[in-house]
């Protein structure tokens, strides 16, 4: 009888453990994929790093414009958050829809 109450006890104290981290939990948003939604050539101005804190709105990638040749923003952050990841480099071609990068949002 004794371990049952002790048994008991503890998975009432474990529930109570469990509920408190579940806010906690359901806060942490999920990372965020950027995509182009222009086609180009990645040039390295404002080119974003890893662990770089980045505005909504503020461009990511730029592409060399296929009219002027002039740099065009090709992505923009779509949250406030930190980069956890850049899948390109100056150089690489990239296509309309392609995830460039991954915001953690703050």
């Amino acid at each position: 009888m004794a371990l049952q109450r002790s048994a008991l006890g503890t998975a009432v104290v474990l529930g109570f453990m469990i509920a408190a981290l579940i806010p906690a939990v359901a806060q942490q948003q999920s990372p965020v994929p950027v995509r182009v939604v222009i086609s180009g050539e990645v040039l390295p101005i404002q080119l974003v790093r890893v662990d770089q804190v980045v505005k909504e709105g503020e461009p990511i990638v730029f592409v060399k414009g296929a009219t002027a040749g002039a740099a065009v923003p090709a992505a923009v952050a779509p949250v406030n958050g930190r980069v956890v990841q850049v899948g390109v480099r100056p150089g690489d071609h990239v296509n309309i829809g392609d995830v460039v990068a991954v915001i953690q949002p703050q």
